[in-house]
């Protein structure tokens, strides 16, 4: 068993170690993290041009004598500033983490990226006159920025290597040859853009953005969507944990991209006062599924009777309250600890389980993609605000009950072993 344990851990650690030494992967990751405040900077306007009391709506707008509805516009601006150009944002931060990892021109090739972005995505005719429109710039296009940030950094770097370039004397400053160096590199990466979106536009009859959504966007959506997939998921970043590899920097990285679409699909839907279409998205992750470890320091809060595990609830209670982990993860250990497997690995599954049924039986409103909190807002707090409903937080309640119920048995086998060995310790 020991020795399977071990061959299970070294797997596991080679993945770990691809995952963290891709420059690629992590670039997006590093990307959609810069990315992240700004969906919790927008939220804040939107609870507040869209709070769940209609009377304070009211209240505020006849402070600025303006309809609800210019109200709401008003407020609605920071929204179209920031996520109405989420695939522009995305673009600028994966183009440039990933342009200083392969340890080039960072600041030409972030522009070089937005120009290949620009000229690759579809443009609206009206009377004659080609106008860039602003949708095809926004979080739906968060799968095509990805793509063409590392298209291009890929292309540049290689031209770079070459040494095509324009080589200006030593004596010229950095600030006047850089943007020279970069001409023939940007040059040739906007050129492909271009003739790439000449054969789509002649050949295809589709944009790049429609092709990508399709190809690559439909089957992601669909597998980080589900249920399942969802549950795998998390399973995968659980047993990360298990074996003490961050699951959560390895999963985040990958699936972000995808929730960040779920919601931004849901946020849409009800600023138009449409049906919310997403069960499963960023607010879901952050807010649901990630009820479970939690279980653990809880239960030891309610029945320890070990001096090391009342010392443990001291430490590690509060900070789990704001979902920071690391020392109930580290300090029970849960890492490693065979007595803990079950309930680490499994214990979000049934957050998992009961939200998605909650949500999919109408029982609690779907999190509506207007508010996305820090992953650092306590449960209760967050489902309410997620949800726009109390019922979001009696679900992360009911939640937080279940799991804590699960992992009282596996605490208190251990809590047992832990204080007999002390009192034999004690007594000599």
């Amino acid at each position: 068993m020991k020795s399977l344990l071990n061959n299970f851990q070294n797997s596991l650690g080679k993945l770990s170690i691809a995952f963290n030494k891709n420059i690629y992967i992590n670039a997006i990751k590093d990307g959609m993290l810069a990315y992240m405040p700004f969906t919790v900077i927008t939220s804040v306007f939107l609870i507040i041009g869209n709070f769940p009391i209609p009377q304070v709506n009211k209240w505020l707008a006849s402070l600025f004598n303006l309809s609800v509805l210019e109200w709401q516009n008003r407020l609605g601006i920071v929204n179209d500033a920031s996520l109405g150009v989420g695939g522009l944002l995305v673009l600028i931060a994966v183009s440039r983490n990933l342009a200083d990892k392969m340890k080039i021109n960072g600041m030409q090739v972030t522009l070089t990226s937005l120009v290949s972005f620009l000229a690759i995505t579809p443009y609206n005719k009206n009377k004659g006159l080609n106008f860039l429109d602003v949708s095809t710039i926004g979080a739906q296009s968060i799968f095509l920025a990805i793509i063409v940030a590392i298209l291009v950094c890929i292309i540049y770097r290689w031209i770079d290597k070459k040494g095509i370039k324009i080589k200006m004397p030593d004596s010229v400053p950095p600030a006047v040859s850089s943007p020279f160096e970069s001409l023939i590199p940007s040059f040739v990466v906007i050129s492909i853009f271009w003739i790439l979106r000449i054969l789509l536009d002649t050949f295809v009859k589709q944009s790049a953005l429609s092709l990508i959504n399709i190809i690559l966007g439909t089957p992601l959506k669909a597998m980080g969507g589900s249920l399942i997939g969802i549950i795998v998921v998390k399973i995968f970043g659980q047993l990360l944990w298990f074996f003490g590899i961050h699951g959560d920097s390895i999963v985040n990285g990958v699936m972000t991209p995808i929730f960040q679409v779920l919601q931004d699909e849901n946020k849409n839907a009800s600023l138009a006062g449409k049906i919310v279409p997403n069960i499963i998205s960023q607010s879901f992750w952050d807010g649901f599924a990630s009820i479970g470890v939690i279980g653990s320091i809880f239960a030891i809060v309610i029945i320890a009777k070990s001096k090391q595990y009342k010392q443990m609830k001291k430490i590690a209670a509060i900070p789990y309250l704001f979902n920071i982990g690391e020392p109930t993860l580290f300090g029970i250990p849960l890492m490693l600890n065979v007595s803990y497997f079950i309930p680490l690995v499994f214990s979000n599954t049934v957050s998992i389980i009961v939200s998605y049924l909650a949500f999919y039986w109408h029982l609690v409103p779907l999190p509506t993609g207007l508010v996305q909190v820090p992953w650092t807002t306590p449960i209760v707090i967050s489902g309410y605000l997620v949800t726009g409903s109390v019922s979001g937080s009696i679900l992360q309640l009911i939640c937080f009950i279940l799991v804590v119920l699960i992992w009282i048995p596996f605490v208190k086998i251990e809590d047992n072993n832990i204080y007999k060995k002390e009192n034999k310790q004690q007594n000599g």
